[in-house]
């Protein structure tokens, strides 16, 4: 008896022990398993930090982001820089860049984020994990750690990402580089929830214009400021960034409709033009357009049939449109250079 016990115990270590080494996942495994999670996630809530390392100094936000399947967004931007809140909406009426504190929206027609796709979003970074067949996984503290390339149009330097993830596939953190392994953009999720429940008019644009009814960041803008109309005089801004090839041209200042506007004529490798101007109207539509996230604000980035790229973006109560033959990651440079100069 005690022969024929010894076989069967054997087996039965050798059987666990056989168990245990199957039980492990591959990386396939996880990667079938974020796909399914993508299939059957009927949405998501998450609180998330971004830092985004600029030219000059890193510019974070607090970011929120609110996803209703198939095509329902709301993404809350707050700049820690300038305590102001920016929204990002997408509903059956379009794609929307909202601004509450300046009581403005920019409104147009987009493939946003199918074709543009930021880093805060689950299912950008789930989808970078997937696509990748070159894709590195390891484990650090019970997380995936995923090693995969990073393809983020209008930022060619962009060019590798770590994404971490729980044992859930929840995200925990992720970091960008370029190509000397320098991270320019980090995120580090505070909280994700699958499934969760909307009100139905969460994805309102009206309900989202006033922030103080959301779940939401204040922006610094309250009561009298709030309602403070801008002065129509500024001084000039002229961005610290030239592109390689470039001088900047005359400077014309005109008046249209009672209003100041300043334009920046640049000529060389690259031909283009800075308008700056403090506009009254509350909505622009533009028909075809994406937002980008230029670091201190949100921008919309907007291509006619001729090649013309404009981008246009506000601080501090001036709007500015940059628009010429630029590539886009030049503009977004010019873009972020205007922040922090006064004007002359």
């Amino acid at each position: 008896m005690k022969r024929a016990a010894f076989p069967l115990a054997l087996m039965l270590v050798f059987s666990l022990l056989l168990g245990g080494c199957f039980g492990q996942k591959t990386p396939e495994d996880i990667v079938d398993d974020l796909s399914s999670t993508l299939d059957k996630m009927a949405g998501y809530k998450s609180q998330a930090v971004l830092t985004m390392q600029t030219s000059s100094t890193p510019m974070e936000y607090d970011v929120q982001v609110w996803y209703e399947k198939p095509t329902n967004y709301r993404v809350a931007l707050t700049s820690k820089q300038r305590g102001i809140t920016q929204i990002i909406l997408r509903n059956n009426e379009g794609v929307f860049v909202l601004t509450p504190h300046l009581n403005k929206s920019f409104r147009f027609q987009s493939g946003w984020p199918e074709n543009n796709g930021p880093l805060y979003l689950y299912e950008t970074l789930a989808r970078s994990i997937i696509d990748d067949a070159e894709r590195k996984m390891s484990t650090e503290n019970k997380d995936y750690l995923f090693e995969v390339k990073a393809n983020y149009s209008g930022n060619r330097s962009l060019t590798k990402q770590k994404i971490w993830l729980s044992e859930d596939l929840k995200p925990k953190r992720a970091e960008i580089m370029d190509s000397n392994l320098d991270t320019l953009v980090k995120i580090d999720f505070t909280d994700f929830v699958f499934n969760p429940p909307f009100d139905k008019d969460s994805f309102d644009k009206d309900r989202n214009m006033s922030t103080s009814s959301m779940s939401v960041i204040p922006t610094m803008a309250q009561g009298a400021e709030a309602n403070k109309q801008p002065s129509s005089q500024f001084g000039v801004i002229v961005p610290s960034y030239l592109p390689e090839g470039v001088k900047q041209g005359d400077i014309e200042s005109v008046t249209r409709n009672g209003q100041k506007t300043v334009v920046l004529q640049y000529k060389g490798t690259y031909n283009y033009r800075l308008i700056e101007s403090r506009p009254t109207e509350a909505t622009v539509t533009a028909e075809m357009g994406m937002p980008v996230n230029l670091g201190f604000t949100l921008g919309v980035l907007m291509q006619t049939a001729d090649n013309q790229r404009y981008l246009t973006w506000e601080l501090d109560g001036v709007e500015f449109t940059l628009t010429g033959d630029l590539p886009e990651e030049e503009m977004v440079q010019v873009a972020q250079s205007t922040y922090g100069l006064g004007g002359k």
